[in-house]
């Protein structure tokens, strides 16, 4: 129980790396907001998690307005008083076009969700955790914020600006106890990378590009979260895991 009394929000909750983070925070005995857009998704995973005697709470949030952000950030002061943790994990890449083909409405869709939106979840979380001089921010970026992707161009460069932001934030906030860090995953087994998994030239030849020779599992990617959010890491700050199966080594 090493999340025990604490009060995270998990943005992107609903579905595969989010949930299995939500679901590995509460049972480390946090109580987890769990958001996302689709409210009854939200409910549904908050429901199971309550059934089985832990803490959860559904609410519904679009990282792309300040406005709902605002909204759950102030509903989860008023209900329990502080924000002790935040992942953003929220994120999107609808297309797969080489650079050329990419048109700017995809752009500006990718980079609003995936970097605009962990900017502005930071801050607005941020601002309550320098009033309570402590908080953990945990940001989900990936290996295309470090290698290339091809087809992946905005994606690539929303995860690399996550992992500036990263070290910014880092260093602005650490007089506050406020740590920041980031998660880098290479390929998952989720709804995500549905679409390349559904090719077997492609899904092959990405596996191969890691020493474990597969994609991860949700799951795996909960223990490094779980780490970067209890005292174990209170040493840590500006730093981005990267959980990738060696797929950096080679």
């Amino acid at each position: 129980m090493r999340l025990q009394g604490k009060v995270a929000i998990v943005t992107g909750s609903t579905k595969g790396i989010g949930r299995a983070i939500a679901a590995g925070y509460a049972k480390e005995g946090a109580t987890v907001i769990v958001c996302g857009r689709s409210e009854d998704l939200a409910k549904g995973l908050a429901d199971e998690l309550t059934k089985q005697g832990q803490k959860a709470v559904a609410m519904k949030l679009d990282v792309t307005s300040v406005e709902s952000i605002n909204q759950v950030v102030d509903d989860v002061v008023r209900r329990f008083g502080r924000i002790d943790i935040l992942v953003n994990n929220a994120g999107i890449s609808p297309i797969w076009k080489r650079a050329e083909d990419t048109g700017k409405d995809a752009w500006d869709q990718i980079i609003a969700t995936n970097l605009t939106g962990t900017f502005l979840c930071s801050q607005a979380v941020g601002r309550v955790m320098i009033k309570q001089n402590g908080g953990k921010v945990i940001n989900i970026t990936s290996i295309g914020g470090k290698v290339a992707l091809p087809r992946l161009i905005a994606y690539c460069a929303s995860k690399a600006g996550i992992i500036s932001l990263t070290q910014v934030l880092a260093t602005e906030w650490a007089r506050y106890n406020i740590l920041v860090n980031a998660i880098g995953p290479s390929y998952v087994e989720t709804e995500f990378t549905a679409g390349l998994r559904g090719n077997q030239a492609i899904y092959d030849d990405l596996k191969n590009k890691n020493l474990l020779k597969r994609f991860a599992e949700p799951e795996e990617i909960v223990g490094t979260a779980v780490f970067l959010a209890s005292d174990e890491s209170n040493f840590i700050t500006g730093q981005t895991i990267y959980v990738d199966g060696g797929w950096l080594a080679v």
